[in-house]
């Protein structure tokens, strides 16, 4: 391929990617996405600062925050078209022309990376440096902006790296395998404390202040050459052919119906069907939860790593993976739309409910699943165990109710819509700040302060309640309407 096709091919992308986010995300409103990202992050600083946290663990922290999202940027490319198709009708992008046109379908999965990497670097990584570095190190040289937001973007393309060594693996080893593996690697870190030293590998920005030197540059360098040939390599060894098997299946819409408590309308086990039967199955959900817990777990074992004081996991634990709620509630909408059931003697009312019911399903035991998990792991006392208990349940239950009224059945669409995403963004914000602080300072966790936390969860679960129960007549009334 001839580098003119080539560039010509990344500009196309660059330029797809751009309008297909003006198009589904409100037009001139996505160009304030960066700045609702870097109002976010500016708060997350200034809370954490203003309860006395160091710059350093600032930093870190947000560096595993842009590795998450690494981690989940990595798959765009890899996305089923089944998702794409329901999110923007039947549409052929740039990166399935290798099906009819002479072009290499890993060619194009390391071109769409690439876009990837820069066009998020800007949109999201960028802002959150601009904000964070005057909070963080208030006398720091310009140039403190330009090397926090390198150190960031090594660490997103790290997250990319991993996620797509993981899927190109897929294609090469059977799942239960990778599963194994991930298992294993995942206990072992847990076990032997490296969670530490490898968040430092990838903080590249140096937190004492001095904002540059060459010896940073070449540690931002090796890392960022060492992402781009992990991700070479792995497409290289990337299988494009590969499909699940076909296999016959039996009624498993019947037997779902008859064993789960789903309703006898068949809407919520069609729904787990959908989820099922599409790429990744029912461990989309529980991947999900798994990559929050190995945020948490990474973050507590820096936090104790510096401090030599563990923070109060079972809080953090509980109010982080209460965001499961979330991605859990996008798997389950993903595959289907209001729409397609308005045909059907089917009222709207009936079809959220249902999700409601498709959600405590999965999402329940995906959660709590994730959370005694990271609580034997990272061995909380029983009160900040039972505290964070009640926080996650309540939390999921603010979280799901939140998103279902903002987003209604659209929870993915709606991220990029700055007027839309940041009352989500600061809902979200006004729980969860707050609670990251108290198990972040009160170590270790008083009766009152496990009692107030306990209160504000249940509190949080009611509010959760109420918000779904209007989100469904909000929705109903707009669906109607048209």
């Amino acid at each position: 391929m001839s580098v003119r096709v080539g560039t010509a091919v990344l500009v196309a992308l660059f330029r797809e990617e751009w309008r297909l986010h003006a198009e589904l995300f409100g037009g001139r409103r996505f160009l304030a996405f960066p700045a609702v990202v870097a109002a976010m992050a500016a708060a997350g600083a200034a809370t954490l600062a203003w309860a006395g946290t160091e710059p350093a663990r600032v930093v870190l922290g947000l560096h595993l925050l842009v590795v998450a999202f690494g981690l989940y940027a990595g798959t765009a490319g890899f996305a089923g078209s089944d998702a794409l198709e329901n999110v923007l009708g039947p549409t052929t992008l740039l990166l399935s022309t290798g099906r009819h046109l002479p072009l290499s379908r890993r060619w194009l999965l390391g071109a769409f990376l690439l876009k990837d990497a820069v066009y998020y670097g800007g949109l999201v990584v960028l802002p959150m440096a601009l904000s964070v570095v005057p909070l963080v190190e208030p006398t720091a040289a310009p140039l403190a902006v330009l090397g926090l937001w390198a150190s960031l973007f090594v660490s997103f393309t790290v997250g990319m790296a991993v996620t797509v060594v993981g899927i190109s693996a897929r294609t090469r080893l059977p799942a239960a395998a990778l599963a194994g593996l991930a298992l294993v690697v995942g206990i072992v870190l847990a076990v032997s404390g490296l969670f530490r030293p490898l968040v430092g590998l990838l903080t590249v920005y140096p937190t004492d202040g001095t904002g540059t030197g060459d010896g940073v540059a070449v540690h931002g360098g090796t890392l960022l050459v060492a992402a781009v040939v992990t991700v070479a390599v792995a497409l290289a060894a990337y299988d494009p052919s590969y499909g699940r098997p076909s296999r016959t299946a039996g009624d498993r819409l019947g037997r779902l119906d008859r064993t789960l408590p789903l309703g006898d309308d068949g809407i919520a086990a069609k729904s787990l069907l959908d989820l099922a039967r599409s790429p990744g199955g029912l461990a989309k959900p529980l991947v999900s939860a798994g990559i929050l817990l190995a945020l948490v777990v990474a973050l507590v074992g820096v936090v104790e790593g510096i401090t030599d004081t563990a923070p109060s996991s079972g809080i953090l634990l509980g109010s982080v993976l209460g965001l499961t709620a979330f991605t859990t509630y996008s798997w389950l909408t993903q595959f289907d739309a209001v729409e397609e059931y308005l045909i059907h003697p089917v009222g709207v009312e009936a079809v959220f409910d249902a999700k409601r019911r498709a959600f405590v399903v999965v999402g329940v035991p995906t959660a709590v699943v994730a959370y005694l998990s990271g609580v034997v792991v990272l061995g909380a006392t029983l009160p900040d165990a039972l505290a964070g208990i009640v926080v996650l349940v309540g939390y999921a239950s603010y979280y799901y109710g939140l998103t279902t009224y903002l987003a209604g059945f659209s929870p993915e669409e709606f991220l990029f819509d700055a007027l839309r995403f940041a009352p989500f963004a600061a809902g979200v914000a006004a729980l969860l700040l707050p609670t990251l602080v108290v198990g972040f300072v009160v170590v270790p966790l008083t009766p009152p302060a496990a009692a107030a936390l306990a209160s504000a969860g249940a509190l949080a679960g009611i509010a959760g309640v109420v918000l779904s129960d209007r989100a469904v007549g909000r929705w109903a009334r707009r669906y109607r309407m048209g």
